[in-house]
C-alpha cells in the first residue's frame, strides 16, 4: 500500500531547542487562553478553593507527564501518541485513533483561540472577527514555515510576557492574603472536581512537547526534563494566581467578568493595570495559537514520516527544515473550524479527547513495563511495584475519573474526535481494518 511507505523525502528537520527554550515552549504550550479566561469560570464552580482545583489538575497533568517523560526518552520522534500506541501494541488502527484525536483537538483549539485573539483585538480595532482570525492563522503559519528557531524565539518572548502579566496579579493580591477563606467551595468537593475538569485546559500542552523530539538537543535527556519542569513552574504560577484573584474580587465577581485577570489587577493597581493584562492576554493568546499550528504540523508530519498520512506531508523544505506541506494543510483544516463555538465550548471538547488519548498513552507505558522491560529507558518515572509504574495507573484513574465530570453534550461532541479518526484511518486503508504496519511490530527492539 502506497500509504505505508515511508516519505521519500531524507531531508530532517534541524535540531535548534535547549532545555531552556524547551522550557519556554513547554510554559508557552501550557499558559494560554485558559488561565485569562476561563479561571473566572472555575471561580464561579468551586468558589475561593479555586486554586484546588488548579492543583488536582496539576496532579493528573504530572501523573501523565511522568509517562509521557518517560515514553518521549525511549522514542524521541514526532507524532509521539501514534509511536507510543505503535510500539506497545503493534496495532496501525489503534495507534492512528489515537494519534488523530490529538491532532484534532489542536488544529480546533488553535481555531478557537484564534478567534478568541480576534475578540480581544475587536477592543483595539474593530474589524470583523473572522478576518481577523484567518490573518492571523496565515501570518503565525508563515513564520512557523520560515523555521522553527524563529517560533521558538518568538514563543519566548510571548511566555516570559505571559508570565509577568500571572505575575502582576499575584504581586497585587499580595496585600490581601488571607482576607478569604480559600477552603470554601459553595458545591463543595463536587465544585473543586467541577473546576478541575475546566482548568484541566489550561495544562495540556505540556504533552506537546513531545512533538518537537526532532527538533530538541539531545532529546532523549532534554525533553524529560523539560516536560517536568514546565509543569512545575506553571502548577506554582496557577495556584498562587487563584488565590490571589479570589483575594482582590470575590468568585461571583470573578465569574462573571470576560477578563476575569483584568479585573483582579485593576481592582488593586487601577485602570492602567486593566489594560496592561488585556495586552498580556492578547499576546499570550497570538503564543498560544502559534504553538498549536507548529504541534499540529509536527504531528502530521510525523503521521506521515510514519507512513499513516500521505508521503508528500512529510516533506521537509531544504532551506528552512521545516515540514512545509503539513504546515500548509494545517492552515487550511484549521480554518475550516473557525465557525466552531464559545473557547468555554472547546475546551470541554479539547479536554476530553485530551483526556481520552492521555488513558491510552498511560496504559501504553504499563503495557510496556510489563512486556518490554529490557528496552533503554534515559528517564524512567518514579514510584514502581514490580512492572507497574504507580504513576501511571493513576494517571489511568485520574484521566477517567475527571471524564464522568462531563455533561452529555461535551461527551457528545468528544466522542466525533474517535469515531472520526476511524471513518478517516477506514478511508485512507481502502476499508481495510485490519492493515498492518511491519515497523510497529519491532516495537521491542
Amino acid at each position: 500500500m502506497a500509504m505505508a511507505k515511508r516519505s521519500a523525502s531524507k531531508i530532517k528537520l534541524r535540531r535548534e531547542a535547549g532545555l531552556a527554550q524547551l522550557v519556554f515552549y513547554g510554559v508557552g504550550n501550557i499558559i494560554g487562553a485558559g488561565i485569562y479566561v476561563l479561571v473566572g469560570g472555575a471561580a464561579g464552580i468551586a468558589g475561593n478553593a479555586v486554586w484546588m482545583g488548579f492543583l488536582a489538575g496539576a496532579i493528573i497533568a504530572l501523573f501523565t507527564g511522568l509517562s509521557y517523560a518517560e515514553l518521549t526518552s525511549m522514542y524521541p520522534k514526532d507524532a509521539s501518541e501514534y509511536t507510543y500506541l505503535g510500539r506497545a501494541y503493534g496495532n496501525r488502527l489503534l495507534s492512528f485513533i489515537t494519534q488523530w484525536m490529538m491532532l484534532i483537538t489542536e488544529i480546533v483549539a488553535a481555531a478557537a483561540v484564534s478567534l478568541g485573539f480576534a475578540q480581544y483585538f475587536q477592543s483595539i480595532l474593530i474589524i470583523p472577527a473572522w478576518i481577523v482570525a484567518v490573518v492571523l492563522l496565515m501570518l503565525l503559519t508563515v513564520v512557523g514555515i520560515v523555521g522553527v528557531k524563529y517560533v521558538l524565539r518568538a514563543n519566548t518572548i510571548f511566555s516570559i510576557i505571559a508570565i509577568i502579566g500571572l505575575l502582576i496579579v499575584i504581586a497585587a493580591g499580595l496585600p490581601k492574603l488571607g482576607s478569604v477563606d480559600y477552603n470554601f467551595s459553595p458545591n463543595g468537593i463536587t465544585g473543586i472536581f467541577g473546576a478541575a475538569v475546566l482548568v484541566f485546559f489550561a495544562y495540556i500542552g505540556f504533552d506537546n512537547i513531545a512533538n518537537l523530539a526532532e527538533e530538541t538537543k539531545n532529546p532523549q535527556k532534554t525533553l524529560p526534563r523539560g516536560l517536568i519542569i514546565s509543569v512545575a513552574l506553571t502548577t506554582i504560577l496557577y495556584v498562587l494566581v487563584g488565590i490571589s484573584a479570589v483575594s482582590l474580587v470575590s468568585y461571583q465577581g470573578l465569574s462573571k467578568s470576560n477578563a476575569p485577570l483584568a479585573l483582579a489587577a485593576s481592582s488593586a493597581l487601577g485602570p492602567a493595570a486593566y489594560d496592561v493584562l488585556l495586552i498580556a492576554a492578547l499576546l499570550t493568546t497570538m503564543n498560544t495559537v502559534l504553538v498549536l499550528l507548529l504541534v499540529g504540523s509536527r504531528i502530521i508530519y510525523g503521521m506521515s514520516r510514519e507512513g499513516v498520512l500521505p508521503p508528500v506531508l512529510g516533506a521537509v523544505n531544504r532551506r528552512t527544515r521545516t515540514p512545509i506541506f503539513a504546515s500548509i494543510l494545517t492552515f487550511f483544516v484549521a480554518l475550516l473550524f473557525l465557525p466552531i463555538g464559545s473557547v468555554g465550548e472547546i475546551a470541554k471538547v479539547t479536554s476530553f479527547g485530551s483526556l481520552l488519548t492521555f488513558v491510552l498513552v498511560n496504559i501504553a507505558l504499563l503495557h510496556l513495563r510489563r512486556t518490554a522491560p529490557h528496552l533503554k529507558r534515559p528517564f524512567k518515572a518514579p514510584v514502581s511495584i514490580g512492572w507497574v509504574s504507580v504513576t501511571a495507573l493513576l494517571g489511568v484513574v485520574s484521566c477517567l475519573a475527571l471524564l464522568t465530570q462531563f455533561d452529555s453534550t461535551s461527551v457528545m461532541l468528544g466522542l466525533v474526535l474517535p469515531v472520526s479518526g476511524i471513518m478517516i484511518y477506514l478511508l485512507l486503508n481502502r476499508g481495510n481494518i485490519f492493515a498492518t504496519d511491519p515497523k510497529l511490530h519491532q516495537r521491542h527492539e
